[in-house]
């Protein structure tokens, strides 16, 4: 047991509601909890109240309901009880939740959604081609929402291994979506783009073959942005050497990682001008949701005991995670 904390001069105290599971936990824990000393709770996607905050917050009050994202560098959401937990947020990473938006659903959109908002905003064009492998995960269903629904791609392309999550991909706004142990994507690329290739590749697998195969799915001059640390660092504590960065050197491609870790771990990176671009996507997500263009796919639902928490993120670790996302039920009685 921990005390309940309390907010900083910028930041909200929140009484959660749900939250959902991200790969970042499990890394988290395997890092050692990016060199906390535990305990250490965990659980970055938020939704809940505003019971308490601090004397710079200026539009939230006590009551509000709210979706956030916790600082990576402190405690989460997670707890055991059924009644709920608390946890910190900045201002800048919290949104007003809409009542029409359950705190489950909520809860499943902050910390996938920025990784694609802060992935696709900034670099798709309308009229773009894009490829999305693994688009029944967590991030990319949301990715392939964003990128068909509301950045103007002329064509998105997706992959999967089942029914079930070519078929969340497809749903997603992927026009064409391929199976990655059968079908050869890059062929089937290259004939789709008359062999120029896709302008933007977004690679959240966290796989070093993926890496290098979509690599070489980008057309001249193109752009290949990969969600985490990227080609060669994928087991986290041993650098392997990765052809990714040749591949994209030999048709000038441009390389962008997209890391929400590194904005915590590296704090002169999370300037006004990136916080503002944080709390941007935030509302964006509430608003696309409202009107049904990015909305998250809940594949499973589970309370908030360490034992369910621990098989989520195992199953998740192990590749045995449901589609979408992975909501948890912290307080009951709402």
């Amino acid at each position: 047991e921990v005390p309940v904390p309390r907010p900083g001069p910028d930041e909200i105290l929140i009484h959660v509601v749900s939250s959902s599971l991200n790969p970042l936990e499990y890394k988290l824990a395997d890092l050692n909890f990016h060199r906390r000393t535990p305990p250490v709770i965990l659980g970055f996607d938020l939704a809940g109240v505003v019971v308490a905050k601090g004397e710079l917050v200026r539009e939230f009050s006590i009551g509000d309901e709210v979706m956030a994202m916790a600082d990576l560098n402190r405690d989460g959401g997670w707890a055991v009880g059924n009644s709920g937990g608390y946890a910190l947020a900045r201002e800048f990473l919290t949104a007003r939740k809409p009542r029409s938006l359950a705190f489950r659903d909520a809860a499943a959109i902050p910390m996938c959604f920025l990784s694609a908002f802060a992935a696709l905003y900034r670099h798709v064009r309308a009229g773009d081609t894009i490829y999305i492998p693994g688009g029944a995960g967590g991030v990319a269903h949301l990715s392939v929402q964003m990128a068909a629904r509301t950045l103007g791609a002329a064509a998105v392309f997706s992959s999967g291994s089942t029914a079930q999550s070519m078929g969340l991909a497809r749903s997603s706004g992927a026009q064409q979506v391929f199976n990655y142990k059968q079908d050869d994507i890059a062929a089937e690329i290259g004939g789709l783009t008359n062999g120029r290739g896709v302008d933007i590749v977004y690679d959240t697998t966290y796989n070093e073959t993926s890496f290098a195969n979509t690599a070489r799915m980008v057309r001249e001059g193109g752009t290949w942005i990969v969600l985490g640390v990227g080609p060669g660092k994928t087991t986290r504590t041993q650098e392997t050497e990765s052809p990714v960065d040749s591949i994209l050197n030999s048709h000038n491609a441009r390389h962008v990682n997209v890391n929400i870790l590194r904005y915590f771990s590296e704090p002169t990176t999370l300037d006004a001008g990136e916080q503002a671009f944080l709390q941007s996507g935030l509302k964006l997500a509430l608003d696309w949701e409202a009107k049904g263009l990015v909305r998250p796919h809940i594949g499973e639902v589970i309370g908030s005991s360490v034992e369910e928490i621990n098989s989520g993120l195992q199953n998740m670790k192990a590749g045995r995670s449901p589609i979408g996302k992975t909501a948890v039920i912290l307080d009951t009685r709402r």
